[in-house]
C-alpha cells in the first residue's frame, strides 16, 4: 500500500512529482476533459430537456424544482434561450470551478494521498466530464458539498452558525431539485460525522464527553431545512395537470420537441417507480454494468493509494454502529434514487462525484501534510488541524497511476443518460 510521502515501492519506481508537475499534469487532465465536452454531439432532445429545468417556476403555485426557474422569473421574465444558456453555464462554471478548487487544497497539502487524490477528482468521468454535458441546476448542489468541505477544514471555532448557513443552503437546493436529498445530502451528514469525530476516530461518548450532544446538534442544524423542505414538496409540490399545461403555456415561445420536464413534475413516486420498472432488463444490466466498472476502478484507486479511507473513523469498535448507519443511509437512497429514476448513468455520476468530493475532504482533514500532526478536536469548538505553510518536497507516486488517470479521462462524456449504454462505450471508447 501506498503512504503519505512514500513511494509503492520497488526500484522502478519514478522519480518524485513536485507540486508543480502535479498541478501541470491535473491542468492537462482538465483541458482533456473540457476538450471532450465541448465537441461532444449531445442530442438536440436532451439540450431541450435541460433546458426546462430552468424554466420551472412558482407563477402558478409552489412547485417541485421550481426554485431557481422562480430566480430567473423574476430576473428576467420569461427568460430568452441566450439567458437560460448563461445560466446553465454559470452552474457549470461554478461545478467544475469547485473541483478544481478541491484539487489546488489537495495538491498544497503535499503528499502522496492528496495527489493522488487530487488526479482522481479531475480525471473521474463522474465530474467535470459529466458536469459539462448534464448542466442542469442540481450541479449546484455540489458546488454547497464543496464549500462545506472547505469550512470544516478551515475553520475551527464557531462551527455551528455555519453549518446552520449550510443547512439552509441545502434546503434550498431541495427546492430546485427534490434528487439533492438523496445525493449530496447523505454524503454531507457523512463528511460532518468524519470532521466531528476526527482522524482518530475516537469513540463518540467515551474519551470526549459531549461529542454525542455536538454532533447531534450539527447534524440536526445541517438536514432539518432539508426535512422541511422535502415535507413541503410533498404535501404541495406535486402540480395538478392544469397547473403543468399553465406552466408551458408561459414558455410556449421554445417550441419544445419531445419529452421536457415538465412531463414529470405530475408524477408521484409510484409513478416514478413504474417507469423505471419499464425498463428493459437487458438495458437495465448494461447500465449496471457501466456504473459498476467506474465505481470499482475508483475505488481500486482509493484503496492503493489515498490514505485514510472514509471508514477509518469507524474502525474503532465504539464507532462501528455509526458507520453502519452512515453506510445504510448513504446506500438506501442511492437505492431509493435508483429505483424512482430512469436516468442511471446520472445518479451513478452524481452519486460518484458526491462520494469522492467527500473522500477528498475526509483526506484534507485526517493528513496534514509534511511537518505537520494528525490530530483531531480536542474540545467542543471543533477545532482541526491547520495545513503547514512550508512547500513540500517531492512525492514518489506510482507508475501505475498517471496511466489509470488518463484512461479515466479519456471515457467518452456519460451524455446516454438513459438507459441505452453498452459496456463497449466505455471499453472501447466508441
Amino acid at each position: 500500500m501506498l503512504s503519505p510521502g512514500r513511494s509503492d515501492g520497488g526500484p522502478d519506481a519514478p522519480a518524485g512529482w513536485s507540486a508543480g508537475e502535479v498541478r501541470g499534469f491535473v491542468a492537462l487532465l482538465v483541458v482533456l476533459q473540457v476538450l471532450q465536452g465541448a465537441f461532444d454531439r449531445v442530442p438536440a432532445g436532451n439540450v431541450q430537456f435541460t433546458e426546462s429545468y430552468y424554466l420551472v417556476t412558482y407563477h402558478h403555485g409552489f412547485i417541485r424544482r421550481g426554485l431557481l426557474g422562480e430566480v430567473l422569473r423574476l430576473l428576467f421574465g420569461v427568460p430568452t434561450r441566450g439567458e437560460v444558456d448563461v445560466t446553465a453555464d454559470l452552474v457549470v462554471a461554478l461545478a467544475v470551478g469547485a473541483v478544481l478548487v478541491t484539487a489546488e487544497l489537495l495538491i498544497r497539502r503535499g503528499t502522496a494521498s492528496s495527489y493522488a487524490m487530487a488526479i482522481l477528482v479531475v480525471a473521474t468521468p463522474f465530474s467535470i466530464d459529466f458536469f459539462i454535458v448534464d448542466r442542469r441546476p442540481d450541479l449546484l448542489a455540489l458546488v454547497v458539498l464543496v464549500a462545506l468541505g472547505i469550512v470544516l477544514v478551515q475553520v475551527g471555532r464557531n462551527l455551528l452558525p455555519c453549518l446552520v448557513a449550510f443547512g439552509l443552503g441545502f434546503g434550498a437546493m431541495v427546492l430546485v431539485h427534490e434528487d439533492v436529498v438523496l445525493v449530496q445530502i447523505p454524503w454531507a451528514v457523512v463528511l460532518v460525522t468524519v470532521a466531528t469525530l476526527g482522524a482518530e476516530g475516537v469513540v463518540v461518548g467515551g474519551e470526549r464527553p459531549g461529542l454525542a450532544r455536538i454532533l447531534a446538534a450539527r447534524l440536526g442544524v445541517l438536514v432539518v431545512p432539508s426535512a422541511l423542505a422535502v415535507a413541503a414538496l410533498l404535501a404541495f409540490g406535486l402540480p395538478s395537470a392544469g397547473r403543468v399545461r399553465a406552466l408551458e403555456s408561459d414558455v410556449a415561445g421554445y417550441h419544445f420537441v419531445g419529452n421536457t420536464v415538465f412531463s414529470y413534475l405530475p408524477d408521484s413516486i409510484a409513478t416514478a417507480m413504474g417507469q423505471v420498472g419499464a425498463i428493459p432488463d437487458s438495458a437495465m444490466v448494461r447500465t449496471l454494468a457501466l456504473g459498476l466498472v467506474l465505481v470499482a476502478l475508483q475505488l481500486a484507486w482509493i484503496a492503493r493509494w489515498v490514505r485514510p479511507g472514509l471508514g477509518s473513523p469507524f474502525a474503532r469498535r465504539g464507532n462501528r454502529a455509526m458507520g453502519v448507519a452512515l453506510a445504510v443511509l448513504v446506500l438506501g437512497a442511492a437505492a431509493l434514487l435508483f429505483a424512482t429514476g430512469f436516468d442511471w448513468l446520472r445518479w451513478f455520476a452524481d452519486c460518484g462525484a458526491s462520494w469522492l468530493i467527500v473522500q477528498a475532504f475526509a483526506t484534507l482533514l485526517a493528513d496534514p501534510g509534511p511537518g505537520g500532526r494528525v490530530g483531531t478536536p480536542t474540545d467542543t469548538t471543533g477545532q482541526v488541524p491547520q495545513p503547514p505553510q512550508d512547500m513540500p518536497g517531492p512525492v514518489d507516486l506510482s507508475h501505475w497511476l498517471p496511466v489509470l488517470a488518463v484512461y479515466l479521462a479519456a471515457v467518452p462524456p456519460l451524455d446516454d443518460l438513459f438507459i441505452t449504454s453498452q459496456l463497449g462505450h466505455f471499453l472501447l471508447f466508441l
